[in-house]
């Protein structure tokens, strides 16, 4: 069977207008791979304000995806965008047996089952469901870490592909900047107080952080209006891709686990000297070379790490940059993540 022969049907929730990895990495994908299948989409936009879908919608989408599953002639690849989503992947099987089963597998989508509560529990429960209805299915993991967490919930055959951005390097400024910068949802779990209540206190005060990205919640937004702070709000990737390379250092604070960590990645192929929480998929992003690792909520080590890279000469830091840019650029880009998906969707 040759690529052209082979149909794919992508089912997801996460679509633009949301802003978030896993919306590019659906959007991507799908647009990387579509010359080389027959390919239909099946999506949940997100809200005209970059938010993803409410709670409503996804139930509201998955019902009417069921029953649209039942009437569509049969793919010879179905394929989940999210782990959460396994249900409908077992309906596309029962439906149509010969289909071949693929699901992502991100941060979120098994990370949380790792927690002490009853709904972490619950979830875990769920997952393990998954794995024993659909023993074959194929999951791809964007990071070794979440390779290993779907392998504990019981699904057998795991392919680790990670992510990949498609920002382009920005021009480089000879001048050592003196700001930080963070991309991404403003909110608690991505450590954006983190670094204005305990870290920016510990570094002098021409030390400034800017901020681009959605406000999450009330926290977020009360964070904005700190003195240190300069909110950009949402940019599109030329506008990010300047802001990666003119910063003094692009943070990922992230506390919560992360499945890949997309900022950390895309932030060193524009050219920023990368600082990231050493946990869950930013350690592996950010390995040989491409960033630097602090410990996760330790507010000393950071602001130590910030100090280090601002006591840089010009040509430490072009040295760095040269390294970091080009470790990126061959290890997170569409093409290989096309490439290898498509070996997965055949026999």
């Amino acid at each position: 069977m040759s690529a052209h022969e082979l149909s794919v049907r992508f089912i997801t929730r996460k679509w633009a207008p949301a802003i978030g990895g896993m919306e590019t990495y659906c959007l991507q994908l799908t647009d990387h791979i579509q010359d080389d299948v027959a390919l239909e989409i099946i999506a949940l936009a997100g809200q005209g304000n970059g938010s993803a879908p409410s709670s409503k919608a996804i139930i509201s989408f998955g019902l009417k995806t069921a029953f649209r599953l039942l009437r569509l002639p049969k793919s010879d690849v179905t394929h989940l965008s999210d782990m959460a989503s396994w249900p409908l992947a077992l309906i596309a099987k029962m439906r149509h047996q010969g289909t071949r089963i693929v699901l992502s597998a991100h941060g979120s989508d098994l990370s949380f089952g790792q927690g002490e509560g009853f709904l972490a529990k619950l979830y875990k429960a769920y997952m393990k469901l998954g794995a024993l209805c659909l023993p074959r299915a194929i999951i791809l993991a964007n990071s070794t870490w979440i390779a290993a967490l779907a392998k504990a919930h019981g699904f057998k055959n795991v392919r680790h592909i990670p992510l990949a951005s498609d920002i382009q390097p920005a021009r480089q400024n000879s001048k050592i900047p003196g700001d930080l910068f963070f991309a991404g949802r403003v909110m608690p779990s991505k450590g954006t107080s983190f670094i204005v209540n305990e870290v920016l206190p510990r570094l002098p005060e021409a030390v400034h952080l800017r901020i681009a990205g959605t406000i999450w919640d009330d926290e977020g937004g009360a964070i904005t209006e700190h003195p240190r702070i300069r909110y950009l709000g949402r940019l599109d990737a030329a506008a990010l891709a300047e802001e990666y390379a003119a910063a003094l250092a692009v943070l990922v604070p992230s506390i919560a686990p992360e499945g890949f960590g997309l900022v950390a990645a895309e932030a060193a192929i524009a050219g920023g000297v990368v600082i990231a929480s050493d946990h869950t998929g930013l350690s592996e992003v950010c390995s040989e070379g491409v960033g630097l690792l602090a410990k996760p909520s330790d507010a000393e080590h950071w602001a130590q790490k910030i100090s280090a890279v601002a006591a840089w000469d010009a040509s430490r830091r072009a040295a760095f940059l040269a390294k970091s840019q080009s470790q990126a650029q061959s290890r997170y880009n569409w093409a290989r993540v096309a490439k290898d998906t498509l070996q997965a969707y055949r026999p």
